[in-house]
């Protein structure tokens, strides 16, 4: 099956590529294989191929830790049937080719958008964490992933008028998280806001 959703993103000159196409999974490419391509157009195949989940509308990566996190993504039983999971759902990538499922957290329902960082902001006591803000469809979600075998919630927060929590982005001084709410101009008749 075809899909027109794919999301790439880049570590260690690797490009993880997920889709919703069922049955996709999470393929890994070897960009280093684009230098000395001599006579182009030529066809490449992916070096690696993670299975550990059928379909995925994004992909975030800790590229400071090496970890990937694969969000909006789909399982699929023995008889084919896709089941929508929370999220996210990590995956060791500091050897490129060769991943490793670590855990899903799921306890937050399903994860649309995330950033991952490593905390720097003016909140001293998560100071050197490594965090995770998701974007939950109706809800912001904070999460502490440093210890990968207890990711803990550190807190959600709501606001008035959800269309769809769809993406947000910290400041470059980490002080402030910048919403993008899909749906709340066309459900609720207003501007955008700020």
């Amino acid at each position: 099956m075809n899909s027109l959703w794919r999301d790439i993103k880049v570590y260690n000159n690797h490009a993880f590529i997920v889709s919703e196409a069922a049955g996709h999974g999470m393929q890994i490419f070897d960009l280093t294989k684009l230098r000395n391509v001599v006579s182009p157009p030529i066809n490449f195949t992916s070096d690696a191929n993670y299975l550990g989940f059928g379909k995925c509308h994004n992909i975030a990566i800790d590229e400071v830790n090496g970890y990937a996190y694969a969000i909006g993504y789909w399982t699929y039983s023995a008889t084919g049937n896709g089941v929508r999971q929370g999220g996210p759902h990590i995956i060791n990538i500091q050897n490129p080719t060769n991943p490793v499922f670590v855990t899903e957290y799921n306890a937050q329902g399903y994860t649309h958008d995330a950033q991952i960082v490593v905390y720097n902001g003016s909140d001293s006591q998560h100071t050197g964490k490594q965090i995770l803000l998701g974007s939950n469809e109706d809800k912001l979600v904070i999460l502490d992933v440093t210890n990968k075998n207890n990711v803990s919630l550190i807190s959600t927060f709501t606001y008035s008028n959800t269309g769809y929590t769809h993406q947000g982005w910290l400041t470059e001084n980490q002080k402030y998280f910048l919403l993008g709410d899909e749906a709340d101009e066309s459900n609720f008749f207003f501007n955008t806001k700020q």
